[in-house]
This record gives structure tokens, C-alpha cells and sequence, in this order.
């Protein structure tokens, strides 16, 4: 059904393409979703491009990004399924805001989180979602990626880092003495680096073949929220759903 917007038009041919199972023609698209050939032709070909369809002499087929898609969507469910456990046990501990993301070579993404009402408002703040962003960098999280992936240091470090606080690391020597840090004890903890008032604790959760594929921690408000004695349980949370990501279903 058209809907008249660009992203529901996508959206109608990528599900007809689906539909028709390797008959999907350009006359039969256009049957299907009620959109004019012209419009339906540009949307396909510009599909075909993104890697999201591919075409041959039968017509289009969903293309070989979509299926790299759905792969990572069914990993961080299996991720997210996972990691509720811990998450909610590390909330239970503290009661302050407990979470689990999922790293792709580009991208952080939330999976699980816990947190008490008065958190509400913290949590309704954008996350951090681009990898080689400087207000990701300087997160726990962030701190951790760096750890595991030195290319990156070198691929950003001639970027300036912007001062999100008055306690922002902006110097690199001091981000990479950090960074040992972190690789050395497999925790992370960052104090008041990117929101004021507030402090974090993470460690890293590893695939199969030990590739960082995400990271469990807590974050507080900084004047009740003391990250050191939350390292043993959380590093042991991490432990355990590497654990658990590494086991074959």
C-alpha cells in the first residue's frame, strides 16, 4: 500500500520484493504496491545500489545487505536475551542505571537496560550510537573499543577532542594512558567525561573468537554511585555472557 512517503515506499517494495519470492518484476511491483513504474524503477535501482535488492533477467531479489541486516538484528536478540539477566541483577545491586550494548565495526547500540524512575529523564537523553564519535570515545564503552581495536587510535586521534566537561580527557597521551589501562584490567571506568554529575562502569563482552561484540556496565549519578566496588560484579557479568554468546545454539 502507498502511503506516500519515501521511507514507507521503500519499505512497500523491499516487502514486495520479499513477497514474490524471486518473480518480482518491475510490472509486478508496481501491481502490488499501488506505486507508478517510474517511481518504483528509481526506488529498485537505488536499492540495487545500497545492496539492499539485486536484479537479474527474472527481476529483483532482496540483496545480500539485507541479509547482513537480519543476521545482526537475530544476533543482538539472541544478545539481548542473554544479557537480561545480568543486567537486571546489576540493577538489583545498585539501583542505578544498568545496560548492555552491542558493537558493530561501526555502531553501539542499546540492547538491555534497567533502571529506577528516577532515572527516566537520563534515559530519554540520545545514545551514543556512532563508534568514532568524541562523546562516544570518552564513555566507558568507548574507552573499551579503543582497547580492542588500536587502528582505531589511529584512524581518530587526529580529531579533535571537544572538552564535554570540565573533567574531559582531550589529550591523547592521556586517552591512550587510559586506554592501557583498560586493556590491562578489562574494566573501564569513566568519571564525569561526557555528562556532569554522572560516572560509569563497563567491561567488554567477546564472541567465540574473542572479538569485542559489546559491553555490560552501570552508570549513577556520581555523588551516591561509587564504580569502584561494582568492578568484580561487573567484570563477572561480562565473563559470563561472553560465555554465553561464545556457546553454539
Amino acid at each position: 500500500m502507498d502511503d506516500h512517503t519515501v521511507t514507507g515506499r521503500v519499505m512497500a517494495v523491499l516487502d514486495a520484493v520479499a513477497h514474490l519470492s524471486g518473480r518480482a518484476t518491475l510490472a509486478a511491483l508496481t501491481r502490488i504496491t499501488g506505486i507508478p513504474k517510474p517511481t518504483v524503477r528509481r526506488i529498485a535501482a537505488d536499492l540495487v545500489i545500497r545492496g539492499m535488492l539485486e536484479r537479474d533477467v527474472d527481476g529483483y531479489r532482496l540483496g545480500a545487505h539485507l541479509f547482513h541486516l537480519g543476521a545482526e538484528a537475530a544476533r543482538q536478540q539472541g544478545v539481548r536475551r542473554d544479557a537480561a539477566p545480568f543486567v537486571q541483577d546489576l540493577f538489583a545491586r545498585t539501583g542505578e542505571i544498568a545496560w548492555m550494548t552491542a558493537f558493530t565495526d561501526t555502531s553501539n547500540t542499546l540492547v538491555e537496560s534497567a533502571f529506577g524512575s528516577q532515572h527516566i529523564d537520563d534515559m530519554r537523553r540520545p545514545w551514543p550510537a556512532v563508534i568514532r564519535s568524541a562523546y562516544f570515545l570518552a564513555t566507558a564503552a568507548g574507552r573499551l573499543v579503543l582497547a580492542h581495536r588500536p587502528e582505531l587510535v589511529d584512524d581518530v586521534r587526529s580529531q579533535p577532542l571537544p572538552r564535554l566537561t570540565p573533567y574531559t580527557v582531550t589529550n591523547w597521551g592521556q586517552v591512550a594512558n587510559a586506554v592501557g589501562l583498560v586493556r590491562d584490567s578489562g574494566v573501564a571506568i569513566e568519571q564525569e567525561q561526557t555528562t556532569l554529575g554522572y560516572s560509569c562502569i563497563a567491561a567488554g563482552v567477546h564472541d567465540r573468537q574473542g572479538k569485542l561484540v559489546g559491553a555490560i556496565g552501570v552508570c549513577g549519578r556520581t555523588s551516591t554511585f561509587v564504580a569502584e566496588r561494582l568492578r568484580r560484579p561487573v567484570r563477572s557479568a561480562a565473563n559470563q555472557l561472553s560465555q554465553m554468546v561464545a556457546a553454539p545454539y
